[in-house]
C-alpha cells in the first residue's frame, strides 16, 4: 500500500497573499498540504488550511460522492470522507476531483484555494524501475515513479518540485504530485471513451497519449526529465523475436504498430516521437499521418493550455549547443550548423551519449531496452513482395516490411520521416530534384553508433517513385545528429 494522506504530496503552491484596493487589508488562505490527497474508501481526512483574516469559508466545489462533514474555520481544517466504493459504471461517484474553498474578509473579498481529492483504487509502483521513460498499459490507476535517479544509473538528484511539461491529451496524465520524503512522483492516467457510429460511448480503453515530466529545482531550472508513454498494449509480450534481437513491435512513443495497414488512423497510431542522437527526452509528433503543412500535433502543459517546441541556434546565446542546456530545455530542438557540423552539441562532439556497447545514462528507451546497435539492420531487407510491387499498391502502407534474411521473421516499420537538422521541420517527403513526383515517405531510424567524424549511423528506407531501380534500403546511413528521428527499442541483454 502506498502513501496515503498522512504523507500527502505537495507539488502546487495554492497560497493566496493578497492584497485588495484597500492597502491595509491583507490575508492569505492555503491549504496547508496542496497537491493530491490519496486517500482510501470510507476513510475520514481532516485537512488543515491557513485563513489569515479570513471571517468565512464555504465549500464550491468537491467530487461527486465525497462528503463534507465540517468546516472548522477556528481550528482552520475541513473534515472529509471519502466514497465507501467506487465503480466505472456508477456516475454518483468520482474517483478523482478538485476541491476547492472560498473564503472571505470582513469587507466581502473572496479568494479560493484548491487540491485534488484520489481514490487509491488501481495503483502501479515503478519507482523501483527507474529510467528515462516508463510504458503505461493500464487505464485509470495511480502510477508511481521515482524521480530521483539520472536514468538508470546511480547519480541522484534532489528535486524541488516535479510538473507536466507537456502530454498530446488533454488531462490524460492528471492529479499529479511529488512527495520530496521518499523521491516519488505519482499522477494518474484515465481513459478514452469508445463510441459507436452514432457518438455513443460503448466501452473504455487505453489512452493514447505521450507527456515529458520535468524535475526542477529550488530556482524553477529541469534538472532531469521523463517520458511517459501510455500505449494500448504491453510491449514486453508483443515484442519480435529476431536472429540479432529482440524488438519492440512498435517505434518508440508509438500506440501500436500498424504491420502494414492501409487506414489512416492506424499509419498515424504507428508514428513514435522524435529524438535527436544522443538526447533522452522526445519530441512530438506531426499533426496526422500524411504531415499536412508540416505542422507539430498540439500539446498542452501543466495548466492545459496549449504548449509549444522551442528551437534554438548558437545565436540565442553561449550555453546553446552544450549537454547542459539540453537537459535544462526538453522542449527545445537544438538546431545545427555548418560551423558545428550540424551537431545539437557545439563544438565538443561527444560520441557516448548513446552507447551499443551498454545502456547510457541518456537512452531514451524504458528499462529492459536500449536503442540498437547500427549492425542489426544488416540482418534486414524490405520484403520482396513489397520491394517488387507497383508503389500505387504499397504506398498507403507509409512503410515496409522488414524481413530477417536468417529467419524469415517480418517486422514492419512506419516510416514516419524526420526533423530536419537545419529547422526543425518535421518532413515526409524526399525530393531528389526529379522531373517526377518527389518520394512520396521515407523512414529513418536512429542506432546507437556514432560512426565515424560528426555524424551518427541511422536506418533509412524510402518509397521508389522516380527511379527503374527497387526502393532504396541502406541498413548503415551517416547523418547528421541535429536530425530528430524515430527509434526502435531493442531488449537490453548487455
Amino acid at each position: 500500500m502506498k502513501t496515503l494522506f498522512s504523507g500527502v504530496f505537495a507539488v502546487f503552491a495554492a497560497a493566496m497573499l493578497l492584497v485588495s484596493c484597500d492597502t491595509k487589508e491583507k490575508y492569505d488562505f492555503e491549504f496547508d498540504m496542496p497537491g493530491s490527497i490519496v486517500t482510501e474508501f470510507d476513510k475520514t481526512l481532516v485537512i488543515p488550511f491557513t485563513a489569515r483574516n479570513i471571517v468565512s469559508i464555504s465549500v464550491s466545489a468537491r467530487p461527486k460522492g465525497w462528503t463534507i462533514e465540517n468546516v472548522d474555520i477556528v481550528n482552520s481544517t475541513i473534515t472529509i470522507k471519502s466514497p465507501a466504493s467506487y465503480t466505472a459504471d456508477d456516475s454518483s461517484v468520482e474517483e478523482n476531483g478538485t476541491l476547492r474553498l472560498t473564503g472571505y474578509t470582513a469587507a466581502g473579498t473572496s479568494v479560493q484555494t484548491s487540491s485534488y481529492l484520489s481514490l487509491l483504487n488501481q495503483d502501479i509502483d515503478l519507482s523501483d524501475k527507474y529510467a528515462n521513460s516508463y510504458v503505461l498499459t493500464q487505464k485509470d490507476t495511480r502510477y508511481y515513479i521515482d524521480v530521483t535517479h539520472k536514468g538508470e544509473s546511480n547519480e541522484r538528484i534532489t528535486p524541488d518540485n516535479v510538473v507536466i511539461l507537456w502530454q498530446n491529451k488533454r488531462n490524460m496524465i492528471a492529479f499529479d504530485s511529488y512527495d520530496a520524503t521518499t523521491g516519488q512522483y505519482t499522477f494518474f492516467l484515465g481513459h478514452e471513451d469508445i463510441t459507436d457510429d452514432k457518438g455513443n460511448v460503448t466501452d473504455t480503453r487505453v489512452p493514447d497519449c505521450n507527456a515529458v515530466v520535468a524535475a526542477l529545482d529550488a530556482d524553477g531550472v529541469v534538472i532531469w526529465s521523463w517520458h511517459l508513454w501510455s500505449t494500448g498494449s504491453d510491449v514486453e509480450s508483443t515484442a519480435i523475436a529476431t536472429s540479432v534481437g529482440e524488438f519492440m513491435d512498435r517505434n518508440l512513443g508509438a500506440y501500436h504498430n500498424s504491420n502494414g495497414s492501409m487506414l489512416q488512423d492506424d499509419v498515424y497510431r504507428s508514428y513514435g516521437l522524435y529524438y535527436q542522437w544522443g538526447r533522452k527526452d522526445p519530441f512530438c509528433r506531426p499533426v496526422d499521418y500524411k504531415f499536412s503543412a508540416n505542422q507539430d500535433e498540439v500539446i498542452y502543459g501543466t495548466n492545459t493550455l496549449t504548449a509549444k517546441l522551442k528551437y534554438a541556434g548558437a545565436e540565442d546565446g553561449d550555453d546553446v549547443g552544450t549537454l547542459e542546456y539540453a537537459v535544462q530545455n526538453p522542449m527545445t530542438i537544438v538546431l545545427g550548423s555548418a560551423d558545428d557540423s550540424y551537431d545539437w552539441l557545439y563544438g565538443a562532439h561527444n560520441t557516448t551519449l548513446w552507447s551499443a556497447d551498454k545502456k547510457s545514462v541518456y537512452d531514451p528507451c524504458p528499462r529492459g531496452w536500449r536503442v540498437p546497435d547500427s549492425q542489426v539492420w544488416e540482418a534486414f531487407d524490405i520484403d520482396e513482395s513489397e520491394d517488387a510491387a507497383a508503389w500505387g499498391d504499397v504506398c498507403n502502407m507509409y512503410g515496409w516490411h522488414l524481413v530477417d534474411k536468417a529467419t524469415g521473421v517480418k517486422m514492419f516499420m512506419p516510416a514516419a520521416g524526420r526533423r530536419s537538422f537545419e529547422t526543425g521541420v518535421l518532413s515526409n517527403v524526399n525530393n531528389y530534384g526529379y522531373e517526377n513526383r518527389p518520394m512520396p515517405w521515407v523512414g529513418y531510424y536512429w542506432t546507437a553508433l556514432a560512426g565515424n567524424g560528426n555524424q551518427s549511423q541511422s536506418l533509412f528506407f524510402d518509397l521508389n517513385t522516380t527511379r527503374a531501380v527497387n526502393n532504396r534500403y541502406e541498413a548503415v546511413k551517416p547523418m547528421y545528429r541535429a536530425n530528430g528521428m524515430q527509434v526502435r527499442c531493442v531488449r537490453d541483454n548487455k
